[in-house]
């Protein structure tokens, strides 16, 4: 952490990579010469992005475009899918939905260490099944945005009720403790 900056190129590590989306808490920086010992690990816009160690193994999302430039460290994997093939979108969906990342926990207990792991072999050898149609990824894209978001209006609205509920207990237990019912 000595060797991170305040500002420069985005490194991405499994802390910021997360189902739901990517955390920028934490964002560590790299100097121009930093970056460029990390050619080899360059994010590009609508990457993939994957945890392949430890108790965050298997996480996923899609790199925002405002931490771009950026690399990755050792324990994120970037996948990259053919653009006019497989929608970055409709795989992120896919590798967090149930089966797949059951799969990929699976993957990642096989190493039989002390700590889960996913290899770039493990990867590459997962069978990807998708609509060959991009128009049919998209559609199913938009629908599970939707869902998400009509999700997280539940839960907000969950979440004042919980509050007020919380809210009422309060004042129904200080008004029995002070007499008042």
């Amino acid at each position: 952490e000595a060797a991170y900056k305040s500002e420069g190129i985005s490194l991405i590590r499994s802390l910021n990579v997360y189902d739901v989306g990517f955390r920028y808490e934490k964002l560590a920086f790299l100097d121009d010469a930093q970056a460029n010992d990390l050619s080899n690990v360059v994010v590009e816009q609508n990457d993939v992005l994957l945890n392949i160690t430890g108790a965050s193994v298997a996480r996923c999302c899609i790199v925002p475009d405002d931490v771009l430039p950026a690399r990755v460290n050792q324990h994120v994997s970037i996948i990259r899918p053919v653009s006019d093939k497989l929608n970055s979108l409709f795989l992120h969906y896919l590798l967090i939905s149930g089966p797949y990342k059951k799969l990929l926990l699976q993957a990642g207990e096989e190493g039989g260490s002390t700590r889960q792991a996913l290899t770039k072999t493990q990867i590459q050898a997962l069978k990807i099944r998708y609509p060959k149609d991009l128009r049919i990824q998209l559609e199913i894209v938009a629908k599970i945005d939707t869902l998400s978001q009509e999700t997280k209006c539940l839960e907000a609205v969950y979440q004042q009720k919980i509050s007020a509920l919380n809210e009422l207990k309060k004042s129904l237990l200080h008004q029995a403790f002070s007499g008042e019912l």
